[in-house]
């Protein structure tokens, strides 16, 4: 499963700006939500934030390994996971996908 957002004027993968994509819609951010949070208890946990990292990790590289997946997991929940429950909320995974929206080219 990867991690793609379509803008809705394209049908480009839509996260960062080089796709044409300034922002991410309330829509978008739903989808990306529901995708993960398989189980439905509103927060990206366990397995499902595995799952999550590694497709983040699949669009910035395309080389890597366990232990990068676990440093990129640890970095990605000290920044963006605000109350340190080590899950992902909503209003945690929108902080996430606004910042790679405008991320520079890889």
């Amino acid at each position: 499963m990867i991690l793609i957002i379509y803008s809705s004027s394209s049908t480009q993968p839509c996260y960062n700006k080089r796709n044409g994509c300034s922002s991410i819609t309330s829509q978008d951010l739903d989808r990306v939500f529901q995708l993960y949070d398989e189980d439905g208890n509103n927060v990206i946990e366990e397995e499902e934030l595995d799952g999550f990292v590694k497709d983040l990790m699949d669009l910035v590289r395309k080389d890597y390994d366990n232990e990068d997946l676990q440093q990129f997991k640890q970095s990605l929940l000290s920044g963006c996971d605000l109350n340190r429950d080590k899950r992902i909320s909503k209003s945690e995974l929108k902080m996430v996908l606004l910042a790679l929206s405008q991320a520079p080219d890889p």
